[in-house]
């Protein structure tokens, strides 16, 4: 038996370690263009300056391999991208050590066909395919699409390689206001030698010289994003472990939508209450209002609040009542969780700058960098950006487009998952963007059987399961019960 595993990243990895654990000896051929473990988001050569988002406990064994190679305790929690990307290349590589019928097809994978009982991967004839493409690397919604604008284009931050276009004093507008232009502002600053020092949360910025005049983000909310709260802080352990599970329980036995979104203000009335807090303002932040009129004025308090030197407010509640039952949430209203989608939908884009914001180590550089006068935070309330260019009351010399490509099928044949769906093999669940697919990551054909041998996990599926841009390898069982389902298979048919 014959199994493709469609991109190597790290939805694919942790796919085929599962089933190489239950198959030692199975014939895996994992296709994608870019070497095993790293691609556009964990490149091994990108600036240390672009760091993990997430805390990096979340990726098992990875803190243990930091401390193996000689970190030292504590070690930091929010690492560079690239140190993930060497971790995630060296499982890669003990696996193919391991594994004698595991390949890299060093190619991207162009089409997956029918063929008879079996499937074809460009020709090649597999038992079983899984894709777990992850990112499209472009999008129709992009700028560069349909871009007429005067200015000049960089279509993407990564990788940040691109980012050579933008030269040192120019006038540069960003479509994007989140963890991506936060990356963007580093790359075009401390990646082109500038420094942070003095106080952690409140660091000053020394110029390089390289960096650009201004930079000036444009978002849709006119807003910077929250603020994660930083590991081993008080406020990093405020929520109580009954008020977790209470509400983790009662979305788990929420009868409609409405009840079970209900769950999270009510737990973030609790949170502020269990710590002598005034609850008022709850259901504004949940509802979308914004915390400060002012978004440096937000961002700053929202630092100061993830650093315990504020008292938690409303934001901080709302957020962390997101997060913390966010697994109820995505059990709930992925596809076949019970409950209505659409009102999940409007909350989750609501809630998602409240929840999954940046770490404090990069909301404090972003801050020095507006007190350095290089984040010009004006633009919020003023500019906007659409194909025909920058409309501002400053004029820009660039454009940099840091919105990345939706989740779920991304249209227009620039993936091959959505190649799929535009001919017909595969469907979007109805209301969802994602790929419909059963319990064990079985695709769905358009008339709702299920076709055997045919698989999808990670960003391809978002809605149809919640939730996929994460590193977490606990929150989505559906890859697991693929690799149990491909290794039973595999010793039925030895």
């Amino acid at each position: 038996m014959r199994v493709a595993v469609v991109g190597a990243g790290p939805k694919g990895l942790y796919a085929v370690e599962e089933l190489l654990a239950r198959a030692p000896r199975a014939v895996v051929d994992v296709w994608d263009s870019r070497p095993p473990g790293t691609g556009a988001a964990y490149a091994t050569d990108q600036p240390v300056c672009l760091r993990l988002n997430v805390t990096s406990a979340i990726v098992d064994g990875f803190d243990a391999w930091r401390l193996a190679r000689g970190e030292a305790a504590p070690l930091d929690p929010f690492p560079p991208r690239a140190l993930l990307g060497a971790y995630l290349a060296e499982r890669w590589a003990s696996l193919f050590e391991r594994h004698a019928g595991l390949s890299h097809v060093a190619r991207a994978a162009g089409t997956v066909e029918a063929s008879g009982a079996a499937w074809a991967v460009d020709g090649a004839a597999y038992d079983e395919v899984l894709l777990a493409t992850g990112h499209a690397t472009d999008s129709p919604d992009g700028l560069a699409a349909g871009w007429s604008g005067p200015q000049a284009l960089v279509p993407s931050v990564y990788p940040v390689s691109g980012l050579d276009a933008v030269p040192a004093g120019a006038v540069v507008a960003s479509r994007g206001a989140a963890l991506t232009f936060i990356d963007l502002a580093l790359a075009l600053t401390e990646g082109r030698g500038g420094r942070f020092t003095g106080e952690p949360w409140a660091p000053g910025y020394m110029a390089s010289g390289d960096e650009p005049g201004s930079l000036r983000p444009v978002a849709r909310r006119g807003r910077f994003m929250a603020v994660k709260p930083q590991p081993r802080s008080a406020i990093a352990s405020a929520v109580p472990g009954a008020v977790r599970e209470r509400g983790l329980a009662a979305i788990r036995a929420a009868g409609d939508a409405s009840v079970a979104l209900a769950v999270v203000p009510a737990t973030a009335r609790n949170l502020l209450a269990g710590l002598g807090q005034d609850p008022a303002g709850v259901e504004d932040v949940f509802e979308g209002a914004p915390t400060h009129a002012d978004a440096v004025d937000a961002l700053r308090a929202s630092l100061a609040v993830a650093t315990d030197r504020a008292r938690p407010d409303a934001g901080w509640a709302v957020g962390a009542a997101w997060r913390e039952l966010y697994p109820a949430l995505v059990e709930r209203f992925s596809l076949g969780g019970g409950l209505a989608f659409e009102p999940f939908a409007e909350a989750a884009s609501r809630l998602e700058g409240v929840a999954f914001g940046p770490p404090p180590v990069n909301a404090a550089k972003l801050l020095a960098l507006v007190e350095a006068g290089v984040v010009d935070a004006s633009s919020l309330a003023t500019d906007t950006i659409d194909g025909s260019g920058h409309h501002g009351p400053v004029a820009v010399d660039v454009v940099v487009d840091a919105v990345l490509p939706g989740p779920g099928v991304v249209t227009g044949a620039v993936t091959l998952p959505g190649r799929l769906v535009e001919a017909g093999l595969l469907v979007q669940a109805p209301g969802r963007r994602g790929v419909a697919h059963t319990a064990d990551a079985t695709c769905l054909s358009p008339d709702g059987h299920p076709l055997p041998g045919l698989a999808v996990v990670g960003r391809p599926t978002e809605d149809a399961t919640v939730g996929n841009d994460t590193l977490s390898r606990s929150l989505h069982p559906a890859r697991d019960a693929w690799a149990l389902r491909v290794a039973a298979r595999f010793e039925e048919e030895r």
